[in-house]
């Protein structure tokens, strides 16, 4: 399957990979505000997952009061659920059904404080293997970068 032309081929001169699968209909359940795979943190912070393609999934947060920490910048745990979500995200919807892609852990790199506007995290399917993937993160406030990330998944297969 070859990406949306909207997407470039290659992405710091790494050619992207391509994926045998990619359930539409489970893309487009993730982006329904009512999507069941919310939970109390991510309902909490607000966190929208906005767009899914092959490989590829964004999520957005409104900066609002409750988020800031004593400074007046986003709290950092913010900004890290949101990249687990979208580790995760980016993942689910190339895998059979019923396998759970699980973050074996992820590096995070703060580059700017965030006071207001929307944080945007975009992960990126860089590698993918039977039992493992590899996604990129890229956070932005308002088209400003502001953290980056990489992390790893465990697939775990349907239990038959």
């Amino acid at each position: 399957m070859s990406p949306p032309s909207d997407i470039p081929s290659t992405q710091n001169g790494m050619e992207r990979p391509s994926f045998e699968s990619f359930d539409a209909k489970i893309a487009t359940a993730m982006t329904d505000p009512r999507f069941d795979g919310a939970n109390g943190l991510t309902d909490y912070l607000g966190l929208r997952i906005v767009e899914v393609t092959p490989g590829r999934a964004t999520a957005e947060v409104e900066v609002r009061p409750e988020l800031l920490q004593a400074f007046g910048a986003v709290h950092g745990g913010v900004v890290a659920v949101m990249v687990d979500q979208v580790l995760g995200a980016a993942v689910f919807p190339l895998v059979p059904r019923g396998t759970w892609p699980a973050t074996l852990e992820f590096k995070l790199n703060y580059l700017a404080a965030v006071r207001e506007g929307t944080i945007r995290a975009t992960g990126e399917v860089i590698a993918m293997r039977q039992r493992t993937a590899v996604v990129q993160v890229e956070v932005t406030n308002d088209d400003r970068p502001v953290a980056l990330a990489q992390g790893t998944l465990s697939l775990h297969p349907p239990k038959t």
